[in-house]
């Protein structure tokens, strides 16, 4: 009796199985199968990320060779293929060193148009801000102080990368628009700045220098003009009074 019941609870409890099987049976396997299919999809976008990556380092150093060997052209050609066809980071690299040829080229225009495309579509920040200072010296004789203050002030901050040749590039447009008091201000800060390269602190240094020359020498075009008498109004005076004497004399005679 005992083998019987022990063999009817094993069907109950198998035929629970089956029910339970066939119930949730095909959403085990759909999240089994989704697992693994997005593991291998995973390995694949994975290797196929490398392998992007692979080809873009490849297809940028070929450029950078033909740079360094003074092949404009064909650096010009390989650069602008990767930058439409390559990777993120390679693409923001791209059109830097496009930027950087068109420069070599003696076309500044086009050089600050691919500078300004990096910029704009570079997700890293160091890369961003490079663009972005390379975008504005590309087109330094088209900018005013202005344009050159708003662009990068917001690099002058902080931990920022390019703090310094940001507040550097400040301080030179004020000095070229005779914002000497603000370049005054910024070249300060860097020649006093712990962080600062030496380079800089160097440069602002000699600056400061000039500055202080300037500012010196304002007054003094100015004083003489200012106290110098005026001689012809003082020989005028000297005239005048002498005939108001005589005159005087004359009457009393």
């Amino acid at each position: 009796m005992v083998d019987i019941f022990e063999e009817v609870d094993e069907e109950l409890r198998r035929d629970k199985y089956q029910d339970l099987l066939r119930k949730w049976g095909p959403w085990a396997l759909g999240a089994a199968l989704a697992i693994i299919a997005g593991s291998v999809a995973w390995q694949g976008f994975d290797a196929w990320q490398t392998g992007s990556r692979e080809t873009a380092s490849d297809a940028f150093v070929a450029a950078m060779n033909n740079y360094e060997a003074g092949e404009l052209g064909l650096a010009a050609a390989g650069l602008e293929t990767l930058a439409g066809e390559g990777t993120p980071g390679y693409v923001s690299l791209a059109l830097i060193q496009r930027g950087n040829v068109a420069l070599d080229e003696g076309d500044a225009a086009a050089a600050a148009g691919f500078f300004e495309q990096a910029a704009a579509q570079a997700t890293d920040p160091l890369l961003k801000d490079m663009a972005e200072i390379r975008a504005v010296w590309a087109s330094w004789d088209e900018l005013s102080f202005s344009d050159i203050d708003l662009r990068l002030s917001r690099m002058v901050n902080g931990d920022a990368p390019y703090r310094h040749i940001a507040r550097e590039t400040i301080a030179a447009a004020a000095l070229r628009a005779d914002e000497l008091e603000r370049a005054r201000t910024q070249y300060q800060f860097l020649a006093f700045a712990s962080d600062a390269p030496s380079g800089v602190q160097r440069r602002a240094q000699e600056a400061l220098a000039l500055i202080g020359q300037r500012l010196a020498l304002a007054p003094e075009a100015v004083a003489p003009e200012a106290s110098l008498p005026d001689a012809s109004a003082d020989e005028t005076a000297a005239t005048e009074t002498e005939e108001t004497t005589e005159a005087g004399d004359a009457g009393n005679d």
